[in-house]
């Protein structure tokens, strides 16, 4: 739930949890579970060239691409040195498999028709819709013919949820003064609304491969 302390910028934000972020994801929230998932949804491909990985983080999802695709190349994104910095130490072994770039997604080119798989978890409940729109677009994009899209993120059940989220957001930014800029503040979507974008954004085929309480696993695909 949001507070009264002031927003982060999302990179500090990041940077200031670096130092136990897997424990912190895997012990303290329980998700090896939710990563089992990820992994499943990953294996159902017959094999992977190049994956795109926005939010990358230490790397808890690559972990399981490389585990399943050991020649797999990867890039990875994400806005903060210290995430990535970890992910560095990780991944030793795999660095010439994987472009590691620092900086927000909103801001990257991904290129076209270049990734057999874009993959998210966790990361793109800070957005708007109309933000979502765009990076769903250029995700789609991205995508060579036949490619998927992994999006595991936070939800919420209703609209009347996703309206108290983003009426919260708002009138947070404006008692702070804050009218541009990422900023770590929860605002997830309903499920519905993430499909009916990400079918706007031009995927052929979206399903949820697994639901929780508050967080969902979408498997989109791009078509031939």
């Amino acid at each position: 739930m949001m507070g009264k302390n002031n927003l982060e910028e999302m990179g500090s934000f990041f940077n200031q949890r670096a130092e136990g972020y897997d424990s912190h994801m895997l012990d303290e929230l329980s998700l090896t579970e939710f990563y089992d998932e990820i992994e499943k949804c990953i294996a159902k491909d017959d094999g992977l060239d190049k994956v795109l990985d926005l939010g990358c983080g230490t790397g808890l999802e690559m972990e399981r691409i490389f585990k399943l695709y050991k020649d797999v190349r990867v890039t990875a994104i994400d806005i903060s040195e210290k995430m990535l910095e970890k992910l560095k130490q990780k991944f030793e072994d795999k660095i010439l498999n994987i472009e590691i770039v620092c900086g927000s997604y909103f801001d990257i080119d991904f290129g076209f028709n270049l990734f057999d798989l874009v993959v998210s978890t966790y990361s793109l409940h800070h957005f708007s819709k109309d933000e979502k729109l765009v990076l769903y677009k250029r995700v789609y994009e991205s995508l060579k013919p036949g490619g998927r899209f992994i999006n595991g993120d936070n939800t919420v059940k209703s609209i009347d949820k996703e309206r108290f989220y983003i009426e919260e957001n708002k009138r947070i930014r404006e008692e702070q003064g804050i009218k541009h800029g990422l900023y770590h503040i929860d605002t997830p979507l309903a499920v519905e609304t993430e499909i009916h974008l990400l079918e706007q954004a031009g995927f052929e085929k979206v399903y949820i491969h697994k639901q929780w309480d508050n967080t969902t696993i979408f498997v989109c695909h791009k078509g031939l």
